[in-house]
C-alpha cells in the first residue's frame, strides 16, 4: 500500500520532493527544515485554536521522557501490533511519543498529524523517520483507504474521517480519559470536580446511530495505575500538559507545586475495525 499526503485544496495526492510537496494541479507546500509540511489551508485553521502551545508540548515531552505514562503508551502500541501493519497514522500526534512506540512495536511506517505547529516541529526533530504534517483531524490529509491502523490519543476525532482513511479491515485505537483520571489533581483545581465523561466531538447525541456518530465498541480495555508525584517539576509538567492548566488559578498552581501527590491514571482504550461496509464497527 502506497501512502501519500493529499493536497488540502484539490484533494489530489502530493508528490514529495527534496524541499517541497506538490500536486498535479500546481499547488506547492514547502517542507520545513525539520522535515514536516504544513497542510492547513492558508497555513492555519480558521475559527479553531492552534492546538497546544510550546510550553504545553514540552511539558508533555518531560512527562513522557520520565516514563510516567509508559503503561499507557505500551498498551496503545500493543493493540496496534496485534496484526500486521504496514502504515499507521496518529491523528493528533502531539510530540510523537505514542507514534514512536507504535512503530517500534509494529515495524510500521509512521505518519502523524496535529494542528499544533510546536508539537509537529518537536516530533519531527526527534522522530525523523516518521512523516509529519500540520493538519486537522477533521480533514485528514490522506487519500482514502490509506492505513491499516490509526491511533487517536486524547485528541479531537471525527469518525467519518477515521473511516475514510482506514483501509478495509483497518483498526482504530482510541484512548480517552476514564472517570477517575487525575482525580486527585482535579480536586486541587476545582471546588466541585466532576468525573470525566468522554464523548466524541462528532457525536452530540448519545443515542445517535453508529453510522453517523460514534459507534459503541465491543472491545474496551482500561489502563489504571497510581502515579506518585513527589518531584515538583514533574508535578507541574503533568498539570501543564493538560487542559486543566488554563483553569488553574495562580494561587492553586502554588498549592499544587507545594503538594506531593499520588494521582490515579485511568485511561480507556477502544478498538474499532473498518469492515467492507460503510461504517466503523467494533472489533469482533
Amino acid at each position: 500500500m502506497i501512502v501519500a499526503f493529499r493536497c488540502p485544496h484539490c484533494l489530489q495526492s502530493l508528490t514529495e520532493q527534496a524541499a517541497e510537496f506538490d500536486c498535479r494541479a500546481g499547488h506547492h507546500f514547502d517542507r520545513a527544515k525539520e522535515g514536516y509540511v504544513n497542510l492547513l489551508p492558508g497555513g492555519r485553521l480558521k475559527s479553531r485554536p492552534a492546538g497546544d502551545d510550546e510550553s504545553m508540548v514540552r511539558a508533555r515531552r518531560r512527562v513522557f521522557d520520565a516514563g510516567m505514562y509508559d503503561p499507557v503508551i505500551s498498551a496503545v502500541a500493543e493493540l496496534v501490533a496485534r496484526s500486521p501493519v504496514t502504515n499507521v497514522v496518529d491523528a493528533g500526534c502531539g510530540e510523537g511519543s505514542y507514534l514512536a512506540a507504535v512503530t517500534t512495536r509494529s515495524g510500521a511506517t509512521g505518519w502523524g498529524i496535529d494542528i499544533s505547529k510546536p508539537a509537529v516541529r518537536l516530533a519531527s526533530r526527534r522522530h525523523c523517520t516518521h512523516r509529519y504534517a500540520i493538519a486537522s483531524s477533521y480533514a485528514l490529509p490522506f487519500v482514502d483507504n490509506s492505513f491499516e491502523a490509526l491511533i487517536n490519543v486524547f485528541s479531537p476525532r471525527d469518525f467519518a474521517e477515521m473511516l475514510r482513511v482506514l483501509a478495509p479491515g483497518g483498526r482504530a485505537v482510541v484512548a480517552t480519559p476514564g472517570p477517575r483520571h487525575l482525580a486527585q489533581l482535579k480536586a486541587l483545581i476545582y471546588d466541585d470536580p466532576r468525573q470525566h465523561l468522554d464523548r466524541s466531538d462528532s457525536n452530540t447525541d448519545s443515542n445517535a446511530d453508529a453510522s453517523v456518530g460514534e459507534p459503541t465498541p465491543q472491545e474496551v480495555s482500561s489502563v489504571q495505575f497510581e502515579l506518585s508525584l513527589g518531584d515538583q517539576d514533574l508535578r507541574l509538567s503533568l498539570l501543564e500538559m493538560t487542559p486543566f492548566w488554563w483553569s488553574t488559578t495562580p494561587e492553586r498552581r502554588e498549592v499544587i507545586a507545594a503538594t506531593p501527590l499520588v494521582v490515579d491514571i485511568d485511561i480507556q482504550l477502544s478498538v474499532y475495525r473498518k469492515p467492507n461496509g460503510s461504517a466503523l464497527h467494533p472489533v469482533l
